[in-house]
C-alpha cells in the first residue's frame, strides 16, 4: 500500500532558524533583502468540515478565500498591492492537542503595475501560531521572492492581525510529519437494489409482531440471513423456528434506501 506523507514547511523554518530571517527577492540586478507585512481583511467563501482521521482522531478542515494587502519594505513600489489568498488548513481537534496542525495555500499579488503570484506552507501550533515559507514570482521582471513566513493563521479570518515575511516565527511547532486524514476504511458494498439473495439451511428467527415482521435462516455455513416481511410476501404460517431444510428467496425492495424483503420461502426438496 502506498503510504503519504507531509513534512511541512515549518522543517524549512527550522533548518534556517539559527541564521537571520529574511526574504530574498531576485532581480536582473542580483540578490537583496526584504521584509513585507501580509494583512488579510475580508474573508470569503470559508467552508469547514470535520471528520474522524483513520486513527480515531477529530480534525477540521478548512478551505477558504482571503482578501487583503501586502505591503513590502523593498522594493516597495514594484511589489506592493492587493492580496488575494486560498488557503486549505488542517488542525486536529482532539482535545489533547487541539489546533496543531498545518496550513497550505496560493496567494496573488496584483494591481495596475504588480502581478506576483506563487504558494505557502506552515505548521500551526496550538494557539494556531504560524511557521512557514512563501515562494512567488513576478510576471513582469521575472523576479522571485522567497522567505520565512511567520505571524497567525486562523482559518475563519485569514491572518490575525498581519503575517510578516521575513521574521523568525514565534511558534512552539516548526515541523509536523502529517498523513491522510479523513479517510476511514471504505464501506462494505451492498448488493444493488433488484438482484435476488437466496439462502438454504434452517429458521432461526422468526417475528410476526408488527411493526417488524421478519425471517431468519442459517446456513450449514455462512452467516445468517435475514428478510423483511411486507404485503407480498409468501405466509410463513408453516415455517416455525426450528424448521430445518428451507429455501428463501429475497429481493432489494424500496427506494431510496432499500430493504431486503422475502419473496419465496419453501421446503427444500
Amino acid at each position: 500500500m502506498r503510504k503519504t506523507l507531509i513534512i511541512a514547511a515549518g522543517a524549512a523554518v527550522a533548518l534556517v532558524a539559527a541564521a537571520v530571517a529574511m526574504a530574498a527577492v531576485f532581480t536582473a540586478a542580483g540578490v537583496s533583502a526584504t521584509t513585507a507585512t501580509l494583512t488579510t481583511i475580508t474573508p470569503s467563501d470559508v467552508t469547514t468540515r470535520p471528520c474522524t482521521g483513520a486513527d480515531g482522531k477529530s480534525f477540521a478542515v478548512t478551505n477558504g478565500h482571503y482578501t487583503g494587502t501586502a505591503d513590502f519594505t523593498t522594493p516597495a513600489t514594484e511589489l506592493d498591492g492587493p492580496l488575494t489568498i486560498h488557503a486549505r488548513t488542517t488542525v486536529e481537534t482532539t482535545a489533547a492537542s487541539a489546533k496543531l496542525g498545518y496550513v497550505e495555500g496560493s496567494f496573488r499579488i496584483k494591481d495596475d503595475d504588480t502581478r506576483v503570484s506563487g504558494k505557502f506552507w506552515g505548521t500551526l501550533d496550538a494557539s494556531g501560531k504560524l511557521a512557514g515559507f512563501l515562494t512567488g514570482s513576478s510576471r513582469g521582471s521575472h523576479a522571485m521572492v522567497l522567505g520565512t513566513l511567520s505571524g497567525t493563521f486562523a482559518p475563519a479570518t485569514g491572518f490575525v492581525g498581519s503575517a510578516s515575511l521575513g521574521t523568525n516565527s514565534a511558534s512552539t511547532v516548526l515541523a509536523v510529519v502529517a498523513g491522510p486524514v479523513c479517510k476511514g476504511p471504505k464501506p462494505e458494498p451492498k448488493p444493488k437494489p433488484g438482484r435476488p439473495v437466496e439462502v438454504k439451511g434452517d429458521v432461526t428467527g422468526l417475528d410476526t409482531v408488527l411493526p417488524d415482521l421478519s425471517i431468519t435462516v442459517t446456513p450449514k455455513k455462512g452467516d445468517p440471513k435475514t428478510c423483511a416481511i411486507d404485503g407480498s410476501s409468501p405466509s410463513t404460517a408453516l415455517f416455525p423456528v426450528g424448521t430445518k431444510d428451507v429455501e428463501m428467496k429475497c429481493m432489494w425492495v424500496g427506494t431510496p434506501t432499500a430493504v431486503l424483503t422475502l419473496r419465496e420461502l419453501h421446503k427444500h426438496k
